[in-house]
Order: C-alpha cells, then structure tokens, then sequence
C-alpha cells in the first residue's frame, strides 16, 4: 500500500468516525444490531436457536443470554442455548463493524415454562477451570425426578464414569478441555441426557503468585449500556471474583463476565480478585467505568495503543488495549492481516487471531466530542509460521530509490553531516518505529574520517524518540577517529542491546579540535545523507544541535533529508528454553525484591545470574544453585527503569526484561 492510498485511508476514516457524536444513534443503513429467536416460549429442558439480523455488515457478535446453560456466545448464530429453569429472561445482542458499535436488547424475550412431567437431566461442578492434578465435584440438579438410574461420563477424568447420584471428586491430570455427560431413568424408564462440550478446562499449574489484570471493552458509555470485561490477569489463576460498583450484575465468578448493564450516569470502580493454587491477588480501577448522558471531553484525543504480543507464531490471538489521552468515546481499528480485521471498541478483550505468516499494519482512529486523531503502526505484527525466539533487521529512513552523498555547507567550510563552518557538534536520526523493541548494533556508512589527534573520539548515541528532541540518553560510547575506515559502512556491535519503546533516534557528537587556531576543524568525520527532498512536500528526520540548541536539518541548512546510519534492531519473544522449564521472574514491575523462580531445572544445578541497566552496566552478579527455593535480590537502590536479567545454566541464556517502579 503507497503512502498515498493510506492517507486517503486515514482521511476516510477520521471523516467518518468523527461524524459520530457520544450520544447519537445508529441508523439501519449504518448499524443496528436486530435477531429472531427459533422459539420464544419453551418448556424447561428445551434449547432455542437464534439468528442475527443485524443490518450495516458486522464482523464480530457478542451474545449474552441471562439464565441459560450458555451465558455466552460470539458465533453469528448461535444453536442449541438451553433453558432449564422456568422464568421470563433478556437476550442481548451486541455486533461491531470497523467503525461503529450498536446493542440490542429484547426483554422477556425467552419464556421458559415449568416442566413437571418428563426428566431433565442436569448437573453443576463446583469448578469449571482447575490447575492440572485438581479434582471437582459434580452435583445431580436434575429435575422431575425420582430417578432410579444414573449414567455419568467423564472425559478425560479419573475415574471417568460413574453410576452414582453424587460421584466421587473426579480428578483431571492432562491439560485439556473436557466434555461430561450425565444421563438419568425415572420410575417409568424415560430417559433424559445433558451432554456439556468444553465444560472442565484443565489449565497447567500455576509456578508464580497470580498478578491480577483485566480488561473491559469499552470504558466510556451511555446510560443503559452494556460493558464486556476479561481477565487478563498472570499467573493461572482458576478463581474469580468479580464487584462492579453501579453495574448489574454486581458480582461475577467468570472469568470473562460479558453483559454488564450500567443504568445510571457516574464514576464507577471495578475490583477482580484472582486465586490459584499459589495464593490471591486483588486488583481495583477506580472510576474506570464512565457513564454519562453526554461526551465528557475537554480536548481532543491523542490516539495510542499497545498489543499484547507483536512477534508470534501463525495461529496466535493477540490482544489490543488502547491507551489514547483525553477520553476518546469511539474507536476505529483496523488490524490488516487479523481476525476480525476491524473492530469499534476500546480494548479487544476477545482477541485478533492472526493465521498468514507476515509483517501487518495496525491503526486506530479515536474520536470524541473535541475532535479526532489517528495512528498508524506499519508492519507493527510480525507473524511466522514455525516457532521463532528472534527477529533482527536493519531499518532505515533513506527510500528504495533513493542515493546518499555527503554534500557541502553552503558559504562556509565543511560538510552537512560532519564538521562545518557552523560548528554542528550533534547529529541525530529519528526512526518512527514501534516493530522491534531493542537495537543490537549500529551500522556507519563513514564517507571520510581524519584525525587531528592520536585520541580523537567521536561519539555514539542512542537517544528515548518520545520527544520532540533528543533528551533521554539510553546508549552513548567513544570510539577513537583513528579506528573508523573511510568509504566504509562502520558496524557497530552492542555487547548488551539497548531496549527502546517506540520511537528512537542514533547519531553521533563530533569534536572541533584546531591546534593550528586556522579556523578549521582539524578532525574531520562525516557520514552519507539522503539527496534533498524538495522543500514543501518531503520528509525531514534529521535533527542537528548548534551551539547547544536543537533544529531540523531544514531550519538548519535549508534540506530535507535523512542519515544514512542504519540500525540493527530486533524483536525478542520469551526463550523456548525459559518457557520449557517454567522459569519466572516477579514481581514484574517490581520496586524492592526481584524474585527468581528457577521452575523445573534439575535441582543443585550452578545457575549465574546478572542484572545489567540499560547501558550495558553490570550492576549484580552472582552464582546460586537451581532447586526448590526462591532466589531473591534486594533491588530498593535501584532507580526507576527498565533491566535486564541474564540467568545462565549451563549453555543456555535467558535474559528478561523487568521494570522497576517506585
């Protein structure tokens, strides 16, 4: 896709999202969630079809079907929701195309009559997700009865039959999810059958405390809408216990609670607490829900979003959480390559699945009453079809048909690039990039160096690309002149990678050395720039700082252009060997202890251990024996940032990121 076609792209989708108002309604030839129902009155023990009939082209349905077998569904037409408990109940609907969001609720909408003559088989367990080697109890809810046989099957269960009423706990050693069917007899030898797809899921056993974390599909809403949430939390938990200040229901012990209706306008707080076999964990947002009547905006949106992964295998669903300013109340994804491709919520709590190997773009427009912003990450989804821990390239700014050269400063001596008349002292290079997370090394394309002393330095450096100018230093390092060949591209290799978040720009700080008081630089060191881009429609990314004050290249010298230096970056998934081996580092942020679980490596093994800042500083090393014990240190003197922890058994490394907060 040019440049051209995706800003006609961007301005498409900012003119449409921002027509959209905080309280204005869809129309049926936008989008307007609508569905039939197979049956409308049944007996207790039946199941009901249902079709959409939603207008406007959506790509994704979430169902919520309050006092069914089947809380939840996202298939287009979901077949056999079964009733057993006489009642009146809603059924909700809630479809997304790629730029809008639209609810529809119909209440009473399934009768479910009392049935007191025939069998309805029926059970509950006491819990549906267990760690692997946990047991559950099952409880005969079955309804009609006396019964004078019963029949139960347990997939993947030890034992996995019985014949009992209550049978005894059934343990599940595999990780797997497990069907259980129960069929019971009354007196006059009618039978009933309730078969249960998918009811028991085996999770591995948690290693770590869970951390709890979660997230809800949207966060700012109309009265009477409904929110989704989802457990994003780590650490295996099996236990849930959801309190949703102002919503209804007001508890839930899901995992992924869907169809929390918000009536009123207000400011309300979430809490989820987590459990697993390893201990509990509590989480509250305050005021994370927002309800109002109109559009609480004070300013425009500035559109920002992260993504669970960003390096996985085919097959993986990924997860979008946005993290705009100001309060956006709409929002226009689109996930080239993914499933669902677009999306019109906040936060995709369900998951993009991504299936073809490649590199994908992803966007997001977000809206509100103030105004509209758009950001678009290209090749941000690197996907390959087999197992990958690392993918490195190089970048650059400087285009497929573009030459480099090193021209001259006009009306004074020297070079755009290296040493001038001007006396630049700094030149830096911003990448736009949010694909890869560290830089491995740097390459120079050095037109012409000469030394005016035997140590005559010239610096490297790597800068935070947050801001508006070089500020935050996260690599530098001198190199002597005299080691730097001309005509040649310069590799500089980093012993340990410089992590970056985003953006980030290279560049270098020259000397200006005059022994002979001549005026001139006696060093001389330059590197190769890209050809001016005309004046009113190129792109400048190259920064210069002159008597220590920062400008563009084009308010400096009048051109719009690029460095030629190339850097060397790559993305990092979680070593197979660490996740072989159930290795865990945590807390993670961390602020006073850094924990090391050294999982399943044979005990009294020498594991070494080091934690490196983000220069490449060694700040603690030490040798301790794997086993069953934590290994902990003592990391309160640390400052705020991100560190890396090397653990080494043997000839296998793992290096892990760990933030520190305080």
């Amino acid at each position: 896709m040019t440049f051209r076609q995706k800003l006609i792209i961007v301005i498409l989708v900012l003119l449409t999202i921002s027509s959209q108002g905080f309280s204005q309604k869809n129309t049926k030839e936008d989008l307007d969630a609508a569905f039939i129902a197979s049956i409308y009155t049944i007996t207790a023990g039946d199941c009901v079809d249902f079709t959409d009939m939603s207008f406007g082209s959506p790509t994704f349905w979430q169902w919520s079907f309050p006092g069914a077998e089947t809380i939840t569904s996202e298939d287009q037409n979901p077949t056999g929701i079964c009733y057993y408990t006489a009642g009146v109940y809603d059924v909700i609907l809630e479809v997304q195309n790629g730029s809008d969001i639209d609810t529809e609720v119909i209440t009473g909408c399934i009768t479910v009559e009392e049935n007191t003559e025939t069998p309805i088989a029926n059970f509950i367990a006491d819990y549906t997700t267990i760690p692997v080697g946990g047991s559950v109890n099952f409880t005969d809810i079955s309804q009609n009865g006396p019964f004078v046989a019963y029949a139960w099957t347990f997939e993947g269960g030890i034992p996995n039959t019985s014949n009992e009423e209550t049978p005894v706990p059934v343990a599940y050693t595999e990780v797997g999810t497990y069907r259980v069917e129960l069929t019971v007899e009354d007196e006059e030898a009618v039978q009933d059958q309730e078969v249960k797809v998918n009811y028991i899921n085996v999770i591995p056993a948690a290693v770590i405390p869970p951390e709890a974390n979660f997230m809800a599909d949207r966060v700012f809403i109309e009265p009477g809408d409904y929110i989704n949430f989802t457990d994003m939390s780590s650490g295996n938990p099996y236990i849930w216990d959801w309190y949703f200040e102002g919503g209804f229901p007001e508890t839930s012990d899901q995992s992924d609670p869907t169809g929390i209706l918000y009536a009123m306008p207000g400011e309300y707080d979430v809490m989820l607490i987590v459990e697993s076999n390893m201990g509990i964990d509590t989480i509250t947002r305050e005021d994370y829900i927002v309800v109002s009547e109109t559009d609480p905006c004070v300013t425009f949106p500035i559109a920002d979003f992260s993504a669970s992964q960003i390096l996985i295998r085919s097959g993986t669903t990924i997860y979008f959480e946005d993290e705009s300013l100001n309060n956006p109340t709409s929002w226009s994804w689109y996930f080239q390559g993914g499933y669902p491709t677009y999306s019109a919520v906040s936060n995709t709590i369900n998951g993009i699945e991504y299936n073809a190997a490649n590199f994908y773009d992803v966007s997001l427009a977000v809206n509100n009453a103030c105004g509209s912003d758009y950001i678009l990450r290209e090749d941000y989804i690197l996907v390959f079809s087999g197992p990958i821990t690392e993918y490195c390239d190089t970048i650059t700014n400087i285009g497929d048909d573009e030459a480099i050269y090193s021209p001259a400063v006009g009306g004074t001596w020297g070079y755009i690039g290296g040493h001038n008349g001007q006396k630049t002292r700094i030149y830096a290079e911003k990448f736009d990039q949010h694909s890869f997370e560290q830089i491995d090394g740097l390459i120079i394309p050095v037109v012409e160096y000469e030394n005016g002393g035997y140590n005559s330095e010239v610096t490297f450096y790597i800068w935070d690309g947050n801001t508006t100018y070089p500020e935050e230093v996260l690599y530098e390092q001198d190199f002597y002149l005299r080691d730097i060949p001309s005509n040649f591209n310069y590799p500089i290799n980093f012993t340990t990678p410089i992590i970056v978040d985003g953006p980030f720009f290279v560049g270098y700080k020259i000397n200006y050395v005059d022994t002979n008081s001549d005026g001139v630089s006696d060093d001389i060191f330059r590197v190769s720039i890209a050809h001016d881009r005309d004046y009113t429609s190129g792109v400048n990314t190259l920064y210069v700082q002159t008597n220590g004050t920062w400008a563009t290249a084009t308010e400096r010298f009048g051109i719009k252009t690029s460095s030629a230096i190339t850097p060397v970056t790559c993305l990092v998934d979680i070593e197979d060997f660490q996740t072989e081996n159930n290795i865990e580092i945590y807390p993670n942020p961390a602020s006073n202890i850094i924990n090391i679980n050294t999982g399943d490596l044979i005990t009294g093994q020498e594991i070494h251990i080091q934690i490196f800042d983000q220069t490449g500083k060694l700040l603690i090393s030490d040798k301790n024996l794997t086993g069953t014990d934590i290994i902990s240190y003592d990391i309160s003197d640390l400052p705020s940032g991100l560190y890396f922890v090397n653990m080494i058994v043997n000839e296998n490394k793992v290096t892990q990121k760990v933030l520190v907060t305080k």
